[in-house]
């Protein structure tokens, strides 16, 4: 069977197996209500541009990206009492088969384990491992989000949304705030895999406002910022080191072709600082006609903060590192079962990365760039999802070796099932 065939096969399986949102499993014990909830992401990569029947020489992988996975398969316990709640949420994948370049592969991890006190709407204490408040898209839960994933600049700067913490969070009048105090390393972390390694706490938080409209419209829009630091790790000491080269080819050992590579002393590791400042900005409408529907924008600018697509680290590069993103785009639901959207995002992972062509320090923009369009249909808890990604990769060359952007274009399909 083709490829596109076993599609087929997975979406109408997925389908068939709905559940309906209503009959949530709950009960009661010792004066807690427990309620069990869970979704499951089955893709489908029908065309990757990039693809290859081949391996990397270098890191062994493969790079072949037409294929299926589970991006996400989770079960969450929330458990309630007076003024206290509880979270477990436990997640599987086999790879994230939507991401152009995946850095996670199968496997189970804890995604949320958290613990609660709320004073109505006003004030909400949350600590524990929980989705990182920077911004609006990153603490929406994956099974909620419209796209795929997540805009290339969230997934750079906050890689797996995850990380640990301390957080205050609540409302007052039109008012939305919170703040954290997090490890500073999210659990899809390029170098640290979500190992605190250092002894700081991130800081990280959001100010913002909801304004209701009339015919039902809304603006939403707030400020967030991070701050925190790192260290990049050092390297041994090595000891010195005899070389021979047979520079005549004899095969005979002549003084003159024995050399002596010097040990070096090793070096410790030091810490950097980095921070980041990202604004976002939503208008929500209602068209008789259609539906609902909303247009949105959310833009970062940041300094060392890249831990998960190019990474950022100002002491090997001797330099610190500036990054800039965005996404903007319009979500627009039609009848009560179908939903279409587009996405634009960008992100520049070093605004000032330069590499020398023959005599010149030419600049190396290292952009990536993403058309989204998307469309899916919804029935009694199950979704079909179907996104096309124009995509623009910044590591492409030419046969001359000199710099050039390359296509990345995507099909994908994803069926979702939740209860």
């Amino acid at each position: 069977m083709s490829k596109l065939g076993c599609v087929a096969v997975v979406v109408l399986v997925a389908t068939s197996a709905h559940a309906d949102p209503e009959l949530k499993p709950a009960l009661s014990t010792h004066g807690w209500t427990i309620d069990l909830t869970g979704f499951v992401q089955a893709d489908a990569v029908v065309y990757a541009q990039a693809s290859a029947d081949e391996v990397d020489p270098n890191t062994g992988a493969p790079l072949d990206q037409v294929h299926f996975g589970i991006p996400r398969a989770a079960l969450r316990v929330d458990a309630r009492r007076g003024p206290v709640t509880a979270a477990l949420e436990l997640e599987a994948f086999t790879t994230r088969a939507t991401l152009p370049r995946p850095t996670q592969t199968g496997g189970v991890r804890l995604e949320q384990a958290m613990v609660a006190w709320h004073e109505a709407a006003l004030v909400e204490v949350v600590g524990g491992l929980f989705r990182i408040p920077f911004g609006t898209q990153i603490p929406t839960s994956p099974r909620d989000r419209p796209f795929l994933e997540l805009p290339t600049v969230d997934r750079a700067l906050f890689p797996g949304d995850i990380d640990a913490g301390v957080m205050v969070r609540g409302e007052l009048g039109l008012a939305r705030w919170s703040v954290a105090a997090m490890n500073g390393a999210p659990v899809g972390d390029a170098a640290w895999k979500g190992a605190d390694p250092s002894s700081s706490y991130d800081i990280v938080a959001r100010v913002g406002a909801e304004v209701p409209l009339p015919r039902r419209a809304r603006v939403a829009g707030g400020i967030s910022a991070v701050t925190g630091s790192t260290i990049s790790p050092g390297t041994p000491p090595t000891k010195d080191q005899l070389v021979w080269v047979d520079e005549d080819g004899n095969g005979q050992i002549s003084p003159s072709e024995i050399q002596v590579i010097p040990g070096s002393p090793g070096q410790p590791s030091q810490p950097f600082d980095h921070r980041g400042l990202g604004a976002d900005l939503r208008v929500d409408w209602c068209l008789c006609v259609l539906g609902t529907g909303y247009a949105f924008f959310e833009g970062a600018i940041a300094t060392n903060l890249d831990r998960g697509l190019v990474y950022a680290d100002p002491i090997k590069r001797s330099r610190d590192v500036r990054e800039l993103g965005f996404a903007l785009g319009v979500v627009q639901h039609v009848g009560d079962n179908a939903l279409v959207g587009v996405r634009f995002d960008r992100y520049d992972a070093d605004r000032d990365a330069t590499e020398i062509q023959g005599a010149a320090n030419v600049g190396n923009q290292q952009r990536f760039q993403t058309v989204s369009i998307m469309a899916s249909g919804m029935w009694n808890g199950a979704r079909i999802l179907g996104q096309y990604d124009h995509a623009t990769n910044p590591f492409g060359r030419d046969d001359t070796g000199a710099i050039v952007s390359r296509r990345d274009d995507r099909i994908t399909l994803r069926a979702q099932v939740g209860f």
